[in-house]
């Protein structure tokens, strides 16, 4: 049966879930994989928080560890990043994904293996060198197409840094 497995976390944690009421803590994590009809095509770790306005699968989110609330990213955000495993919009609860490979919303013709950086379009990362904040911990898994699409990605514990004055 294909879809997401929990293999460690809370029980009853389903990574494309979208909870309308918060069922557990801000921040808690799950691993999980994928499962493609008999192969694992995804995994990695998760983490729970409350959505973000706009927010679609695959959209790239800035965590802020404060007080537990996502934005979407932005070019010169700077911290942790995830990507929403589902559409976690304004006042719902979802899992977003911090490391292993998922699928992550990329923007037009970005080659496979490329670096990725915030970009301009919230919610979106790129290839684009010239942006303000690249995304250490997080690389293109596949090429993307001529239009912007979720592709796969791989992360490790992504985080936003500034390269403004570099």
């Amino acid at each position: 049966m294909a879809g997401w497995k929990t293999v460690s976390g809370p029980l009853g944690a389903q990574m494309d879930q979208v909870d309308s009421s918060a069922i557990f803590q801000m921040g808690t994590t799950a691993k999980a994989v994928y499962d493609s009809s008999g192969s694992i095509t995804y995994h990695g770790e998760f983490t729970y928080q409350t959505g973000v306005a706009s927010c679609a699968t695959g959209s790239w989110v800035s965590i802020n560890p404060d007080n537990d609330t996502v934005a979407l990213l932005a070019d010169g955000h700077v911290g942790a990043v995830a990507v929403a495993v589902s559409a976690v919009t304004a006042s719902k609860y979802g899992w977003f994904q911090r490391t292993g490979k998922g699928l992550g919303l990329l923007a037009a013709s970005v080659a496979d293996n490329a670096a990725l950086y915030a970009t301009g379009t919230a919610g979106t990362a790129g290839a684009t060198a010239s942006s303000l904040s690249e995304i250490t911990g997080a690389r293109a898994a596949a090429a993307s197409g001529s239009s912007a699409a979720n592709t796969d990605v791989e992360l490790d514990y992504p985080v936003c840094n500034s390269l403004a004055g570099a």
